[in-house]
């Protein structure tokens, strides 16, 4: 019987371990949960109030070759979100939010044979709507490629949390530029005010936004050891142990001696 009694007890102190840990990870969820939630709801209801309004964008994007692009307005808003099955249950796992800075115009570009495959590629990896002719002459040489480019720009961010370590990665991409940005920051950091300052910083209003990030507890560097004061350097003559006061005196008046001599 004592065997039995010994091995229940540890068999009952495992599965009240387990069950701690399955609630504390229930409770993270719970938090990345209401994080993305909140995200969702925020941003889903600014798309609505955006696509009537159809507000001017302040972005200008740097096209290379081209210049700055701007007086574009922000059209054709959506958010979506993804659910995850963690433990035992859906919950939020991320959400999808985009809109287009657009404008009626058509830019033509010109370029010739050197550059023609650097600037479709920047076109491709941007993600911007274009066509393109190429022309060659009498020897069917191509001489020079034609590019009709579209201003219109689709800005993108993912917001996805981490059920189990309450962590959220946030990917954003052409936000006021052609660039893709990455953010860190726990899903209790994602308040009402992290989410109003994302979404400001996602349709280009002030915010602070940054300054919410670099305060997280992810992103803070470990403090680095007070500076040791200045300390003027000593120089030292030789190894040899110092002599007595006495010695050190003669060997002083000597030296001075000796100079006194020479001169």
């Amino acid at each position: 019987m004592g065997l039995l009694d010994d091995l229940k007890k540890q068999a009952d102190a495992l599965k009240a371990q387990d069950e701690d840990k399955t609630e504390s990870l229930r409770s993270t969820a719970v938090s990345v949960d209401h994080a993305l939630r909140r995200s969702f709801l925020y941003l889903n209801d600014l798309g609505k109030q955006l696509n009537v309004v159809q507000m001017p964008s302040p972005f200008a994007f740097d096209l290379p070759t081209i210049g700055k692009i701007d007086g574009l307005i922000i059209k054709d808003f959506f958010c979506d979100f993804r659910s995850k099955h963690f433990i035992d249950k859906d919950y939020y796992g991320e959400v999808q939010v985009g809109y287009r800075c657009w404008s009626d115009k058509i830019l033509t570009v010109k370029k010739g044979p050197d550059e023609m495959e650097k600037f479709r590629d920047i076109l491709w990896q941007s993600n911007i709507e274009h066509k393109s002719e190429q022309f060659r002459n009498e020897r069917k040489v191509i001489t020079h490629e034609v590019f009709k480019v579209k201003c219109d720009f689709r800005v993108q961010a993912k917001v996805e949390g981490d059920h189990e370590t309450g962590k959220m990665k946030i990917v954003s991409k052409n936000v006021g530029g052609f660039t893709v940005d990455f953010f860190n920051l726990l899903a209790t950091e994602m308040n009402d005010q992290g989410v109003e300052e994302f979404a400001k910083y996602f349709i280009g209003r002030p915010n602070l936004w940054q300054e919410i990030v670099k305060r997280s507890v992810l992103n803070q560097r470990a403090a680095a050891p007070a500076p040791k004061p200045k300390v003027e350097p000593k120089y030292v003559v030789n190894d040899a142990p110092r002599q007595p006061a006495p010695e050190e005196k003669k060997g002083l008046f000597g030296s001075i001696k000796n100079i006194i001599k020479k001169d």
